[in-house]
């Protein structure tokens, strides 16, 4: 009994493929709060707030999400350069917001 039972843990680690473990990190964007983005220009006027997330464990890419006033959410290509520009001026917009 106990040699049937080694037989199949060995069988289990056997089958075990390290390749199937480098799939799922390559398709590990699940838990990523954008499925969809667009690289359009979205005027400031419409926004209303918004929102960076870094690249973490549950999401493998940047991702920033536009909440618009009409309180529709877009996420946009933080590699696109109108995005890149926002996200470098944004430091200085919120000191311009800040409550005095």
């Amino acid at each position: 009994m106990a040699g049937r039972a080694a037989l199949l843990l060995g069988l289990l680690l056997l089958s075990h493929q390290p390749g199937h473990a480098a799939i799922l990190e390559a398709n590990g964007n699940r838990s990523c709060r954008c499925l969809k983005i667009t690289r359009t220009f979205i005027p400031p006027e419409k926004y209303s707030s918004i929102e960076v997330w870094p690249v973490g464990s549950s999401c493998r890419r940047p991702e920033v999400v536009i909440k618009l006033k009409n309180q529709k959410r877009v996420c946009v290509d933080p590699d696109v350069p109108w995005v890149k520009k926002l996200l470098h001026d944004l430091p200085q917009l919120r000191k311009k917001k800040a409550p005095r």
